[in-house]
């Protein structure tokens, strides 16, 4: 056990394996030397630590990997052998005792100390322990704190013993705040792949200041976003260090905290950074304390960085230790395959105006567009569902799709109202004809969203309407669940409806509020903070119905309900009538079809109840459950049944007027 291994074998082993059997002869080493301490040798410990084992050449243990990555000195190197050595070897351990036991006369401290350090380990210097020296300052060990310095017990840390075993770890205090993510394989453009060289180029550049990449888009896509990460991350060979700014701890201690685990983290595993910005289309307050943690955290980062989204660039100006390099990525139809067929070039072309698709997404598409040669007359349409369907991303686990066949010509509405619908259709339609093509848009994209008011009676075909829209704009069309956005928290709400809109974006989607008064409400005048946090409610659903890009339906029984501010932002109000008797009449006709069994059924007699659309449909389809239970025709007796339950559901009972003839 004493003597000095000059050759260590192994050579064509894995690298762990070699690396377990280099620190057990360590290990080894150290056990000798504190057995002749304990022993009170004449022969004193070595002090230039000449007889750990050498690695060879070819071979760099991670103890050695650890020094270099945190600049430690012969003694500290050693010293964090020693600690971590007692958690992995039960002799050295016992050895520990017996070297305490004759220093300290009598004490049987299993874990190292400082005092012990100096007594047997090469080139001691006493600033080892010093909060600023790499050893506590990277956090590589910590004293126990309840004795004097120099006797305290040293620990090494958990994740820093795992990175010496050769153990894949991760540091569990970053666990909710980042997460290590594998680099994708390569599968972008030409143009996203020069963009990622040229990154890696400026992050790998030798200069005093530290890189800090940001990467924007002028789409604030975030998914586009990501896929030049990944690229990055691939050019670069490392893993992906992720953290989102809404993540980050909110006070100062806590940042520096974190920034310094990201650090150690971003080291220990070879991972770049990325810390990723949610885009916010107009200025809130949420957004604000965002980019101060994200700027907070950037001050206390040492390690090159990826910023993924805008951030102010006041903030970005302060941290003089950085060299800012500012990227823009391309749009998804910047960036598009090289397609050698024209017709799909164009019909995928069209696509990407309503949705914003990764580049990854993109060839996904284009792959499954590939498979179905043998309908080559629907391309148009084959590309723009592909799309559809890879633009959901999502969404469908924040709000509701509504699948329905619904068309213009289901609806029973006066020619005003019917109009009125068409119109908004062709606006959804032409948008990017009129806002990019003509150059209608202007400068911003403020205001380039569509908004429109469905305001009427419960049952009078507003959601039938919104079905109709979204089909005949070949567009997915998603209810919004109030019971998952409103909260009774503050603050909530606003973040629920931010992810709603921002998975949208993406998507190109309807979205449908229904009954939005209950969200859309007047403000009203502050009496305490419950007021004055339900009007910030209101103010940031009308910044962001205002900035989103699709169509946003909101449907409400009370028109009067609803804040004034809205009506501005509103492009069409559509008051849905209740059917007057010659609406009901077509309603009952679509409602029992010729494909029913009908018997005698008097369609003028049903037109004089005064029901809705809605209210129709349900007495149409329990009459037909009724008669289909007696196995018998539809007829008037079922649905004067039916119209009665209604009714009474209603608490509305049949005038003689309306029974008139039944």
């Amino acid at each position: 056990m004493n003597a000095r291994v000059d050759t260590f074998p192994g050579e064509h082993l894995p690298w762990s394996e070699r690396n377990q059997q280099w620190l057990t002869l360590a290990l080894a080493s150290l056990c000798a030397r504190l057995d002749r301490l304990a022993a009170d040798d004449a022969a004193s410990p070595p002090t230039d630590g000449n007889d750990l084992p050498a690695p060879g050449p070819d071979f760099e243990p991670a103890l050695d990997q650890c020094a270099a990555l945190f600049g430690l000195s012969p003694f500290e190197r050693e010293l964090l052998l020693l600690a971590a050595g007692v958690e992995l070897d039960n002799a050295l351990r016992h050895s520990v005792v017996r070297a305490h036991e004759r220093i300290f006369e009598g004490s049987r401290l299993a874990q190292p100390t400082f005092t012990l350090a100096l007594a047997m380990l090469a080139q001691p210097h006493w600033d080892a322990l010093s909060p600023q020296a790499p050893l506590r300052r990277w956090k590589l060990l910590e004293p126990e704190g309840r004795r004097a310095l120099a006797r305290q017990p040293l620990h090494a840390d958990e994740r820093v013993l795992h990175f010496l075993t050769g153990v894949a770890g991760f540091d569990e205090r970053l666990f909710g705040v980042a997460q290590l993510t594998a680099p994708a394989q390569p599968n972008a453009s030409g143009t996203i792949a020069a963009l990622a060289q040229r990154i890696a180029r400026e992050l790998g550049r030798d200069d005093a200041r530290v890189p800090l990449v940001v990467l924007t888009q002028d789409r604030a896509d975030v998914e586009c976003l990501r896929a030049a990460a990944q690229e990055v991350m691939a050019a670069t060979a490392s893993l992906g260090l992720w953290t989102l700014a809404h993540d980050l701890p909110g006070d100062a201690a806590g940042l520096a905290q974190t920034a310094l685990l990201i650090d150690r983290e971003a080291a220990l595993a070879g991972a770049l950074p990325v810390i990723e910005m949610e885009p916010c289309a107009n200025a809130d307050v949420e957004h604000t304390h965002d980019e101060r943690h994200c700027a907070t955290l950037l001050a206390h980062l040492s390690s090159p960085a990826l910023l993924l989204g805008p951030i102010d660039p006041v903030r970005l100006a302060r941290l003089s230790h950085r060299r800012i390099v500012r990227v823009r990525v391309p749009d998804a139809q910047d960036h598009e395959p090289d397609l050698r067929d024209a017709a799909t070039a164009r019909a995928l072309r069209r696509a990407l105006q309503q949705f914003r698709l990764p580049a990854s997404a993109l060839h996904s598409v284009l792959a499954e567009v590939a498979l179905d040669d043998d309908h080559a007359e629907d391309l148009d349409r084959r590309v723009w569902d592909a799309c559809r369907n890879a633009a959901r991303g999502g969404l469908d686990a924040l709000a509701q799709r509504v699948d329905s066949q619904a068309r213009f010509d289901d609806l029973v509405l006066p020619p005003i109202q019917a109009q009125l619908l068409r119109e908004i259709a062709g606006h959804l339609r032409h948008r990017a004809t009129v806002y990019e093509t003509w150059g209608m848009g202007g400068r911003t994209r403020r205001g380039q969203g569509l908004c429109v008011l469905f305001a009427g009676e419960s049952g009078t075909g507003k959601t039938l309407a919104a079905e109709a829209i979204a089909n005949e704009a070949a567009l997915d069309l998603y209810r919004i669940d109030l019971a998952t956005v409103v909260s009774k928290y503050i603050g909530e709400t606003e973040k629920n409806l931010r992810r709603v809109f921002d998975a949208a974006e993406a998507s190109g989607a309807v979205l449908l509020f229904d009954e939005a008064d209950a969200l859309y409400g007047k403000r009203s005048d502050v009496k305490d903070s419950h007021d004055r946090y339900a009007n910030i409610e209101v103010a940031y659903l009308l910044q962001r119905v205002e900035a989103y890009r699709g169509l946003a339906i909101l449907t409400t029984n009370f028109r009067s309900a609803l804040d004034r501010a809205f009506l501005r932002r509103i492009r069409f109000v559509v008051q849905f009538p209740f059917p007057d008797e010659a609406a009901r009449e077509q309603i009952w006709q679509r409602e029992l079809p010729a494909s029913a069994p009908l018997h005698d059924v008097d369609f003028a007699a049903l037109a004089r109840l005064q029901l809705s659309g809605g209210h129709i449909r349900s007495v149409a389809l329990n009459a037909a459950f009724i008669a289909a239970g007696a196995g018998e025709s539809i007829s008037m007796a079922h649905l004067r049944h039916a119209a009665q339950r209604e009714a009474a559901k209603l608490e509305r009972p049949l005038t003689e007027a309306a029974q008139k003839g039944w």
